[in-house]
């Protein structure tokens, strides 16, 4: 949950302004508000009964949830009143799902319905309240798994992480290796990689991608990113060819960085990068760190480490604390060895 970009006095003040973008504002503002009030975050359940305007709150997101109100606001009112655990959301938003055609503000309906459950079942479960209405909650996500819009299917596959957490897995893993819808496809490699770390199915998934047609493509990026987190080597190639391309470059070292060791081919790439005067100092930072977690554990000679101490001496202050703290995860990482 990110903070509210208003208070929420301003919230419910402008939440019945006769200006869209205001009450646009308002609505999307709101449980955020309310629960940085309530210093708590979200999703939180029956968070209303926690705070004396929470009657105003609930009172004025239900009101928006009516049929008359613009779809964006319904959508918006709905996921709200999931992230403040209110269940007497879920009922009015039963037929979202259900909802057909192409429209925008019907896929987005669909879409927040499935958002919005998810958090609603969230909140419910960190207060192990409620197992009919969770019940009712997980079916209406695993029904979205295979529903004939791909924007439900889109929305499913982290709204069942989000309630299951890495027990959805397999459920996740059949999904992908049967969807053939490219944004769909990319929402469930998303999914996973909420698992933390991914398992045994999802990582061999996953390196069937990475090494098959769509390992060239952003999807095969991101398979290798989610590959990185479980420590899979088969994600190291496409790391490394994801370093030539401005857009992946980054996250690229990150990843690398955190599978360390690597060829000294791959080393050398690496290397390259963190000796470019002209790339960004934070990037070169992160080339740096990558370099010294690739090199041999207890190398007297580490060129990576050799970088970030002349980095330290770069005229940006930005990139001299981004340098500060590759050297402190580096001395938690021997630490923790």
């Amino acid at each position: 949950m990110l903070a509210p970009a208003i208070t929420l006095d301003a919230a419910l003040r402008d939440i019945g302004s006769e200006q869209l973008r205001h009450r646009t504002k308002a609505t999307d503002n709101i449980a955020a508000a309310l629960l940085g009030e309530l210093d708590k975050p979200g999703p939180l359940w029956r968070a209303c009964d926690e705070h004396p305007r929470g009657a105003d709150v609930r009172q004025a997101l239900l009101g928006l949830l009516d049929d008359q109100q613009p779809p964006p606001l319904r959508g918006a009112a709905a996921v709200a009143l999931g992230m403040l655990g209110e269940p007497t959301m879920f009922e009015r938003t039963a037929r979202w799902s259900q909802l057909d055609g192409d429209g925008e503000d019907r896929a987005y309906l669909r879409q927040c319905s499935v958002i919005a459950a998810s958090f609603l079942g969230r909140a419910a479960i960190d207060a192990e309240a409620d197992e009919p209405l969770l019940l009712q909650i997980r079916e209406r996500i695993e029904t979205a798994m295979s529903a004939e819009a791909p924007d439900l299917r889109f929305q499913a596959g982290i709204a069942l992480v989000e309630i299951q957490g890495a027990a959805a897995e397999p459920t996740l893993v059949a999904a992908l290796r049967e969807e053939s819808h490219p944004q769909a496809r990319e929402a469930l490699v998303e999914a996973l990689a909420y698992l933390d770390p991914p398992g045994e199915q999802a990582c061999n998934a996953l390196e069937s991608i990475v090494e098959g047609p769509e390992g060239v493509e952003g999807l095969g990026f991101r398979a290798a990113m989610v590959l990185a987190a479980g420590r899979r080597p088969s994600a190291r190639p496409r790391l490394v060819a994801g370093l030539a391309l401005r857009h992946e470059r980054d996250d690229a070292l990150e990843a690398l960085a955190a599978l360390g060791g690597g060829d000294r081919s791959e080393m050398e790439r690496v290397h390259r990068l963190a000796r470019r005067v002209f790339l960004p100092g934070i990037t070169r930072v992160r080339a740096a760190y990558a370099l010294a977690r690739m090199a041999p554990q207890g190398s007297a000679d580490n060129p990576g480490m050799a970088l970030l101490e002349r980095l330290r001496w770069h005229p940006r202050p930005a990139v001299r604390e981004a340098v500060a703290d590759a050297f402190k995860n580096l001395d938690n990482l021997t630490a923790s060895d």
